[in-house]
């Protein structure tokens, strides 16, 4: 067999367990945060120590900057926050909550449930587990009129919930 051949297999299948290692170290997405003002969006993915909710830093919150080519990019201090990060509220054992910084009202519950990490919330009496907070602005101010949140019941229904932006 070809030298090239084999090192080609030996970098793919190296590739693979290590792009899997980096997966399972990361936890996946929760849910993402889009705006009505361009295409990039605020990823919310969960964030594990040693296979087990890292208790300090549950969430890592970063921009998809998909007008810019997609590339990943950090929060600054301001975006984190004022905008789009998070406070921990109470943790458990691998589990925390968590509310997002202008949403203090909505408790957002971080743990594992049939094997995967779920974001889960109660809105209107009724818990869902979220997947996209849509938040509707004013022209291309900063002004927001109102977010959607967008999550599956317990039943399987994907529902959407508004949050209004109180005056």
């Amino acid at each position: 067999m070809n030298k090239r051949v084999i090192l080609f297999f030996v970098l793919s299948f190296l590739h693979y367990f290590v792009f899997s290692a980096l997966a399972i170290t990361t936890g996946g997405r929760l849910f993402q945060f889009e705006r009505s003002t361009n295409k990039n969006y605020i990823c919310y993915d969960v964030n594990l120590k040693d296979g087990k909710l890292d208790q300090k830093e549950p969430v890592h919150a970063y921009w998809i900057r998909a007008e810019e080519g997609g590339e990943k990019k950090e929060l600054s201090y301001l975006q984190f926050t004022f905008a789009f990060g998070y406070k921990v509220d109470s943790k458990k054992d691998n589990e925390v909550t968590i509310h997002l910084s202008p949403y203090k009202n909505l408790p957002i519950r971080i743990l594992k449930r049939g094997g995967k990490w779920i974001a889960l919330v109660t809105m209107e009496g009724q818990e869902m587990i979220v997947s996209r907070f849509f938040a509707q602005m004013k022209g291309e101010s900063l002004t927001c009129l109102y977010v959607d949140v967008t999550g599956t019941t317990s039943n399987g229904k994907t529902v959407t919930k508004r949050i209004n932006n109180k005056k």
